[in-house]
């Protein structure tokens, strides 16, 4: 296993959209213990390959946070969803930063487990947070994009400022 490079916000390669996976082999196993010892690393509950810069439809979640609920979803895709509420979100490809994002605290997701078998999922909570998050990510969007938007233009001003005082 190894830990992984985590993109970081503004980097352009985190708003690509991933690409689905076709092969399920010993590289999949791979990518996703390396999300798994990352995330672990990180202390997060979710990583997408996106943030890794693998442009694969890849998750890793963990709502736990202790090693106790480990879900993988390839592929996945979020078919029904409800019990839309506020919650409190960071991300590791936008470190220091958090918002307040409305998401749905229940979902029910399609996807494929690591070896290619389909399975639906109805998860609620954190989980269901957690899993909406990572989804975004397959698709280029942070979850600053969700933010009120004078927060989200905060985020952008400060990030932009960081940056031109390291340069």
């Amino acid at each position: 296993m190894a830990r992984l490079s985590i993109l970081e916000y503004p980097d352009p390669r985190l708003r690509h959209a991933s690409e689905p996976v076709e092969t399920f082999d010993a590289g999949l196993e791979q990518l996703v213990a390396d999300l798994f010892e990352t995330m672990d690393a990180h202390g997060s509950l979710g990583l997408s390959a996106p943030q890794a810069d693998v442009q694969r439809q890849v998750i890793v979640c963990d709502a736990s946070g202790r090693g106790e609920a480990r879900r993988v979803f390839v592929n996945p895709e979020i078919t029904a969803s409800a019990a839309r509420g506020y919650v409190q979100e960071t991300c590791l490809s936008v470190p220091g930063r958090k918002g307040l994002v409305k998401r749905p605290t229940r979902i029910t997701v399609r996807a494929l487990d690591p070896s290619g078998a389909p399975f639906t999922a109805r998860l609620q909570g954190l989980e269901a947070v957690c899993v909406g998050h990572e989804v975004d990510h397959l698709q280029g969007v942070l979850f600053i994009d969700r933010l009120w938007l004078p927060r989200r233009l905060g985020i952008r001003a400060r990030t932009a400022l960081q940056q031109r005082r390291a340069s």
